[in-house]
């Protein structure tokens, strides 16, 4: 749906309440993630202004930089989400209140059964955010985690950053006894605390090439039977 097309059938009204995710890094260029509901103050062609109110500390506080915001809300049980640009954040009164591009489409928005394999040593895993829900954006995020377990349709992996489900992350890994590195593509499905200081994410892969997905089924089926056995 382009965004003239949602003003005018209004979609997108004053008042109405909307999603935002915000990924960037802090001043220590460590990975800065947050997403809540904010309202809708005013929207017109060129943008729109969005307020989130906090009770003690500003939640955007520690935020630098900013790679992607993606914009979102749901009406009759449909999502429609956009990536949009940061144009000024203003904090005044314990209110945060940020101005955004209007994005030029709102994008609206598949199971197989699979063998799933807990990996027998934690695998290093090579994260970076790149967009959120399958839409890339032009700058990323970089981070680390330990896989815990994996099979044809996903994976999930332990790590100390916080993030957030939607996101669309590329996954770089080596898994044991297997000399090459695969990199594929998932978007988080869950997000889990594990420990006091680190998470477990479940990531479902997304876009997968028939070969990696064969490839790594074939690996999981033969860890089964391996450990069955």
């Amino acid at each position: 749906m382009l965004w003239n097309e949602a003003l005018a059938s209004e979609q997108v009204v004053p008042r109405m309440s909307c999603h935002l995710i915000l990924v960037g890094e802090t001043k220590e260029a460590q990975p800065f993630c947050f997403e809540d509901d904010f309202t809708v103050l005013k929207v017109d062609e060129t943008g729109m202004a969005v307020s989130l109110e906090y009770s003690s500390v500003n939640p955007l506080e520690k935020l630098h930089h900013v790679s992607f915001i993606e914009f979102s809300f749901r009406k009759r049980g449909i999502l429609y989400y956009a990536f949009v640009d940061l144009l000024n954040l203003e904090v005044k009164r314990s209110v945060c209140t940020l101005t955004l591009s209007s994005p030029f489409e709102l994008n609206m928005k598949e199971d197989r059964v699979f063998t799933r394999t807990t990996l027998p040593a934690r695998t290093p895993v090579t994260c970076r955010i790149t967009g959120a829900r399958g839409s890339l954006s032009q700058q990323s995020v970089a981070f680390s985690g330990q896989i815990l377990d994996i099979a044809g349709g996903g994976l999930s992996f332990i790590t100390n950053t916080r993030v957030l489900c939607a996101l669309y992350l590329e996954l770089s890994f080596v898994l044991p006894s297997v000399n090459h590195t695969f990199t594929v593509y998932g978007e988080v499905l869950r997000v889990t605390h594990f420990s006091c200081d680190s998470y477990r994410v479940a990531v479902q892969f997304r876009h997968l090439p028939e070969s990696l997905f064969h490839q790594i089924d074939a690996y999981c089926s033969s860890a089964s039977e391996t450990s069955r056995g």
